[in-house]
């Protein structure tokens, strides 16, 4: 198994620094009316609940928001989301969650999983703080699994 270069403390707190701060004030944090989709997602294990709503304009997400109740991390990585997928294509918000999914998980440890990394947009890099805690990438991937589902129509 190959295994990630420890963060370190000052990188560390920078992140930590930048996903509380999307807790405290997430972006997007409201519900669209008539939107487009909308996918939902719970984890059983720690009660977080998330709906995620999109707004289509042809393939293009023209906007997108949530609700719900989780975790700081839950929270602060539903925020990011909104804000990197606004005005992409399905196919590109798609790999984007693709992306965030390889950088987080274990088995992905590896050239892929570093490119994963680098093709994430500057906003999202603060989610590399919870690669190091696997009983946290639920939290981190909740609302994208909603968007995913939101997008494609599978769970």
């Amino acid at each position: 198994m190959t295994t990630v270069a420890p963060v370190s403390a000052s990188i560390a707190a920078m992140y930590q620094d930048a996903l509380l701060s999307h807790h405290r004030a997430p972006h997007n944090r409201r519900v669209i009316e008539a939107p487009s989709a909308s996918g939902a997602r719970k984890n059983p294990v720690c009660g977080d609940e998330i709906t995620v709503m999109v707004s289509l304009v042809g393939d293009v997400v023209q906007d997108v928001a949530f609700t719900g109740r989780g975790c700081s991390i839950s929270t602060a990585s539903a925020s990011m989301m909104t804000d990197a997928v606004q005005g992409l294509a399905i196919g590109e918000a798609v790999a984007l969650a693709d992306a965030v999914d390889r950088m987080l998980h274990p088995a992905g440890r590896s050239a892929g999983a570093q490119s994963a990394v680098e093709a994430l947009p500057e906003l999202l890099t603060p989610l590399r703080g919870v690669a190091p805690f696997p009983g946290r990438h639920g939290c981190a991937m909740l609302p994208w699994q909603a968007l995913r589902e939101a997008l494609t129509g599978k769970r």
